[in-house]
């Protein structure tokens, strides 16, 4: 038995935007707005109101996004520089941050281990 596809009848109606609106927000009470990358200020009427104009709020979002992926960047070329002079570091995988860092304290422990190894034969 094929299902045929139903008549736009058997609808619900769907009230606009605005009316719908008004319904949740005299059931509900004061419904909540999109504004999380602006400063919110607290109305008396117990709502939020933005304090600041949206084009400098996304200014500022793309000026400090630009300043993380900068900092990301410098952190990774220290990473691979560090990588390349640390000898004790696994050859089966692509070693990570942190067997970098391990890698790293084990030669300086080694390096101050020889080093008071040649204060003492001295």
């Amino acid at each position: 038995m094929a299902t045929s596809p139903a008549s736009p009848e058997s609808f619900l109606a769907t009230p606009q935007a605005e009316v719908l609106e008004e319904l949740l927000q005299a059931q509900l009470g004061p419904l909540p707005r999109l504004a999380a990358i602006c400063r919110l200020k607290r109305l008396p009427s117990g709502g939020y109101s933005t304090t600041d104009d949206l084009h400098l709020v996304l200014e500022r979002r793309r000026v400090a996004n630009a300043k993380e992926r900068e900092r990301i960047k410098n952190l990774n070329r220290g990473f691979a520089k560090l990588k390349a002079l640390v000898p004790f570091l696994p050859q089966s995988r692509k070693p990570s941050k942190v067997d970098i860092l391990k890698g790293a304290t084990e030669y300086i422990q080694m390096l101050g281990c020889v080093l008071e190894g040649a204060k003492a034969s001295e």
